[in-house]
């Protein structure tokens, strides 16, 4: 009796541990998410105040070295397919970036943090219209749900970025930008239609 032959599961690159493949680094981006969203609700000692911040930059980085890993990972006919959906010849990783940068605002902002973040300040390329904050927000207690003894409010560490003045919470931009690749990728047949949310797929 002959068994059925089992596809050859991907290897990862001789300088990378366990990950191989695009999905799997949009399930790293998925965990750093949840790990944001956890720090961003969690009352942090004064030592590890900026736990968020760490977890965005790491949110920050995936999101754009998505594009490198994708470029790698497809062939040649995945490459035509790509250029036809977005309308735009690709001929290298760079005319693939540019064009993603082009249909998604959300991933040229992560651009711009992912390469702000690695080199301490961009040299070229610098779009002053993005601008980064981290901020406490008082937060009053709720009438109602006060009891004798507890704080008369809190105050909640946010994360928080502008473009061309339009703020929007680092979480909220980093959840974006994990559906965009979801959507993208399966498009691209480079993984199975599924979106995540909170660890599930949907």
């Amino acid at each position: 009796m002959n068994l059925p032959e089992l596809d050859e599961l991907p290897r990862p690159p001789s300088k990378v541990f366990a990950l191989a493949t695009p999905d799997h680094l949009l399930m790293k981006l998925h965990w750093e998410i949840g790990q944001l969203r956890v720090a961003l609700e969690t009352k942090q000692p004064v030592a590890l105040t900026h736990v968020p911040a760490y977890h965005a930059f790491n949110c920050a980085v995936t999101s754009w070295h998505l594009t490198d890993w994708t470029w790698e990972f497809i062939d040649e006919p995945t490459k035509l397919l790509i250029s036809d959906q977005l309308g735009t010849p690709l001929d290298s990783l760079e005319q693939f970036q540019q064009a993603l940068r082009n249909r998604h605002p959300s991933l040229r902002v992560c651009w711009q943090l992912c390469n702000g973040s690695k080199h301490f300040r961009l040299k070229r390329k610098d779009d002053p219209d993005i601008q980064t904050q981290d901020a406490w927000e008082y937060r009053p207690a709720m009438a109602g749900s006060f009891k004798a003894g507890q704080p008369l409010g809190s105050y909640r560490y946010r994360l928080v970025l502008t473009d061309k003045g339009e703020p929007v919470e680092a979480l909220t931009l980093f959840e974006e930008v994990e559906k965009i690749w979801s959507r993208e990728l399966a498009s691209w047949f480079v993984i199975e239609g599924q979106d995540y949310v909170q660890g599930k797929p949907i």
